[in-house]
Order: C-alpha cells, then sequence, then structure tokens
C-alpha cells in the first residue's frame, strides 16, 4: 500500500472535505525525518506535524558523521527528507541503499547548490521545497499567506539597508552562508572573513576587513555558530557590533520565524 494519496477527486464539497480528511490522516501516519532543523520546519509547515531531526539543532550537515543509532533511525523512517548528496555528503552512502520512495530530496533539480553553502536561508528555496514536498505527499499547501509575509520582511530590510548605505556604511558577514537569504532580500555585504565555514580567512581579506573598518565603513558583523571570536577581535575594534544569526534555525519553531529572526538581525545592525 502506497503511503502517499495521490488521487484528487472530483465531485461534491463533502468529497473535498473528505480527501482533506484522509490526506492529513495520512500525513500524520507517516514516520518522517527531517535531516536538520530547518527541514524539520518545512516538514512541518507542509504536514502540521513536528517531526524531530536526524540532527542535533545546532549541529551543521556539512561537518557530521553518522552513528549507528542515525542509520537505524534512517532505515525505520518511511520516508527521508533531506538536502541531498552535495550537501550533506556524510549521507550519500547510506541515503543510495534506500528506496527512491522512501526519500525525498529538497529541490533536487538545483544542481548549483554544492558543499558549504547554506540554501536553506534563502525563502525562495523553501518556498518551492514546501511546495514539492506538499505535491509529493499529496497533501493541500497554499504559500499566499507565506508570501505575503515574506514580502513584508523584504519592504523593511530594504529600507533599512538604503539608509545605512546613505550612511556610507554596510556589514560584514564571518562566513558567507547567508547568500540565499541575501539574493533574495537584494542584499550585499561589504566582505566575509571566509568564504565557507572549512576555509581559514586570508591575510589579504582580514586586511581589506581592517581597512573598511578603520574608514568608518563598518556597522556590524554578523557572526553565525562557525566564528572564531579571537579572530574577529582581533580585527576589528570592539564599537562595531558583533551580532549573533542562527544560520541552522536552532532556536526557531517556525518557518516564518526563522527567517524574520535573521532578518530582525540585520535590522538591528548599525541602530546604536
Amino acid at each position: 500500500m502506497s503511503f502517499f494519496f495521490r488521487c484528487v477527486p472530483q465531485g461534491g464539497v463533502a468529497l473535498f472535505f473528505w480527501w482533506v480528511i484522509v490526506s492529513a490522516a495520512n500525513a500524520s501516519t507517516i514516520k518522517i525525518l527531517p535531516t536538520t532543523k530547518a527541514l524539520s520546519l518545512v516538514v512541518a509547515e507542509v504536514t502540521a506535524e513536528v517531526y524531530p531531526s536526524l540532527l542535533a539543532a545546532n549541529v551543521s550537515p556539512h561537518d557530521f558523521s553518522l552513528r549507528p543509532s542515525h542509520i537505524r533511525k534512517i532505515q525505520d523512517a518511511q520516508l527521508v527528507v533531506w538536502l541531498g548528496p552535495k550537501l550533506e555528503p556524510y549521507l550519500a552512502k547510506v541515503m543510495a541503499r534506500v528506496p527512491a520512495h522512501k526519500q525525498f530530496i529538497i529541490n533536487q533539480g538545483q544542481t548549483s547548490q554544492g558543499y558549504g553553502q547554506h540554501p536553506w536561508t534563502s525563502p525562495a528555496y523553501l518556498l518551492q521545497g514546501m511546495q514539492q514536498l506538499s505535491q509529493h505527499m499529496g497533501l493541500i499547501w497554499h504559500g499566499d499567506a507565506w508570501r505575503e509575509q515574506i514580502s513584508g520582511l523584504k519592504a523593511q530590510l530594504l529600507e533599512h539597508t538604503r539608509n545605512l548605505s546613505l550612511q556610507g556604511q554596510g556589514y560584514l558577514v564571518y562566513h558567507d552562508g547567508l547568500e540565499g537569504f541575501e539574493a533574495y532580500f537584494g542584499l550585499t555585504h561589504l566582505a566575509s572573513f571566509t568564504g565557507s565555514d572549512d576555509q581559514a580567512p586570508g591575510a589579504k581579506k582580514l586586511a581589506t576587513i581592517a581597512q573598511l573598518a578603520k574608514e568608518g565603513k563598518v556597522a556590524c558583523v554578523l557572526v553565525d555558530h562557525e566564528v572564531k571570536h579571537k579572530l574577529v577581535n582581533a580585527v576589528l575594534p570592539p564599537n562595531i557590533e558583533r551580532i549573533a544569526i542562527d544560520i541552522l534555525a536552532a532556536n526557531s519553531k517556525t518557518l516564518i520565524g526563522y527567517i524574520t529572526e535573521l532578518q530582525k538581525a540585520l535590522l538591528s545592525c548599525g541602530l546604536r
């Protein structure tokens, strides 16, 4: 018996509501395993059910090693929702042995996404993933309200960054993990300490950042879980605010809450 209800019934209102009820019931009986906290939020948005992630909330999928207990969870799941072998290489061999109908890769067609990137920071990536997952599971999910909220966040961010620009200032990031978020909202950071969380900052980059700070062009620096605080403190004076961002969604309870928190971090840049 298939886990997914794919037939869209035709007919009256009563039949339509019957389909909605059956679809919801099917979703709640499926044992879903999202691999990361961000994907857990995606699944919760689509199914209205909370499923714990394979990785702990504060663990990056880029530097994780599977244990036997993790493999058992994967084997027990009826559907594993993951980011694919490029973004989660630690899962590639295990998932190659999992039947295709028991796994779902978010935005599988986006081959440009590679190791070290964090595409789940992009509302466009998340929206597409939710649409694909709802279709895959035979569930009704409408993104109109979600899009409307994101549009409101975008307008606020553009206004704030415009004001920073008029003051001749911008923001730094510790590493380029916010690329998806920035691309969607039309933002550009002044510089980053490192291109990805597994690369050591180069001397040329550090010199550029120090010069930007000396010229008064830096309003703040966004730091995530990978930050090397001693390095940041050696390059930037204490008057430049360090603003923590939760890039892994470890402290978020909803997907819109996650994006909103990233937005708030940027809105607080340059306010003190």
